[in-house]
């Protein structure tokens, strides 16, 4: 192995190794938002808004598979990084392969069944007569290329799990370059609308995986992750069947099997809850939507404003599992707990810090994003919401790093249930059961806060739980 290419994060100083690690993923993200609002700004202005409005009245379709496989991929990353810190280079190239045919197979299926199904899907979103043939042409060339993006995730994760989190950063400027430049080229010179947006999507996303193999490659040699378990000897020259230490393991294609069984059963959870998450949401939306335009536009406001606090916190939780993986395969428990309150540390003041400025300048920094003329009707209103969130954002950065944190130890099940419960099914009951009596929009937001709170006050309670239980 290249360990050149990689971040061992069972050594070194906490503080230093976290934040080389975790900044490349924010970056990645900011990024993503970035090439995301130019692609829209492009359609926009060379398709025209039946353009626009073909691509994002199905842009929440794209999440369910997109979430799972990203799920998938984050239980790749916990398996791949303990094998990692134990140097166990024999389960290393088996999770690695289990983990690309998962991505392979599973991106394939969703590909042919969402091109297959696009009137279906365009049914059920309930697309306008007058789009409808944009969208399901959208539809089906973005879900034909989807199993790229599947097969892309999946090598993030394996690079991440390696302590690699420049690489990915880096192949999505690339992509993201190759993005823009694809939607000016087709939508704006040939004047394909939203075909070419959808194919220019497709071949950065292709040429992504290329670029994420290729990195890959030069981490972890290929060969050993080609080579098949034809008698399965480890790479060492130890006896068939046997491990480096003494552990007998399956022979030939039922190994593969086996390594495939274990990467499921770690990122099934994940998966499933990427899927049900913004079930969730959609359902509150579906109740601000009633609230009326100015409500609407004035919560799409805040959204802009905290996108910054999602994106520190979100970043922060796949870096711990990673962390939390690599030292507890290098069995230094000690370490796990430090790195763990190090990175919860740091995303909760990070957040801090941004509540903060969100709290004190809500009404300046809202005028960003709208008119003169609409700041004045929304301005109260995202003052008033903003003040109300400010405060328990830190929460949230509690919850998504020790979520994080206690998936990296291979429990994705527990937390799962914790979210599922903690903040989908109380959001939903809550909306339910307490937004009748009330019917206000102060009632939603305070649905969302208590949500944060109570997540984030069950996550700190289970990695307490946790780390007293470490080997």
């Amino acid at each position: 192995m290249n360990r050149t290419k990689t971040l061992d994060l069972t050594q070194g100083a906490i503080f230093k190794v976290l934040l080389a690690f975790v900044l490349p993923i924010l970056a990645g993200s900011l990024i993503q938002q970035l090439y995301t609002v130019v692609d829209a700004v492009v359609v926009g202005r060379f398709a025209g808004q039946a353009g626009l409005a073909a691509i994002d009245s199905v842009y929440t379709l794209f999440k369910f598979p997109l979430n799972f496989m990203s799920g998938l991929a984050a239980g790749a990353t916990i398996v791949v990084s303990k094998c990692f810190g134990a140097g166990d280079e024999k389960n290393l190239s088996g999770a690695i392969r289990a983990a690309l045919v998962i991505a392979a197979v599973l991106g394939a299926v969703f590909s042919a069944a969402g091109a297959f199904a696009a009137p279906v899907l365009a049914d059920v979103m309930q697309v306008p007569a007058d789009i409808r043939p944009q969208t399901l042409l959208y539809v089906r060339i973005y879900f034909g290329g989807l199993w790229t993006l599947a097969l892309y995730n999946m090598l993030a994760g394996i690079l991440r799990a390696f302590g690699n989190s420049k690489s990915p950063f880096y192949i999505l400027i690339i992509c993201g370059v190759v993005n823009i430049a694809g939607d000016l080229l087709l939508v704006g010179v040939f004047r394909t609308g939203v075909a070419g947006a959808a194919a220019a999507t497709v071949a950065a996303q292709f040429i992504s995986v290329v670029l994420a193999m290729r990195s890959l490659t030069k981490t972890y040699p290929g060969g050993a992750i080609a080579r098949p378990f034809r008698d399965g000897s480890p790479a060492d020259g130890s006896p068939a069947g046997t491990s480096p230490s003494g552990e007998t393991f399956p022979r030939g294609s039922f190994r593969l099997r086996k390594d495939i069984g274990h990467m499921l059963a770690i990122g099934f959870p994940l998966g499933l809850q990427g899927i049900l998450f913004p079930v969730a949401n959609s359902i509150i939306h579906a109740q601000i939507n009633k609230m009326g335009t100015e409500v609407i536009a004035a919560w799409a406001v805040c959204g802009k404003l905290d996108l910054l606090i999602w994106l520190v916190a979100d970043a922060m939780s796949p870096a711990l599992s990673t962390f939390v993986s690599q030292n507890l395969g290098a069995g230094k428990s000690g370490r796990v707990v430090r790195g763990s309150l190090t990175g919860a540390g740091f995303s909760v003041a990070v957040v801090a810090l941004i509540s903060l400025c969100l709290f004190l300048f809500p009404g300046p920094l809202g005028g960003l994003f709208v008119t003169a003329e609409d700041h004045a009707v929304l301005a109260p209103m995202i003052i008033h919401f903003m003040r109300m969130m400010a405060p328990f954002y830190l929460f949230y950065a509690l919850a998504e790093a020790f979520s994080g944190a206690c998936c990296g130890t291979g429990d994705t099940v527990r937390p799962m249930i914790v979210t599922l419960l903690c903040t989908c099914g109380l959001r939903v009951a809550s909306i339910l059961l307490i937004l009748p009596h009330f019917g206000t929009m102060d009632c939603i937001v305070w649905i969302y806060i208590a949500s944060w709170i109570v997540t984030g006050l069950a996550f700190s309670g289970m990695f307490a739980y946790k780390a007293r239980r470490l080997p």
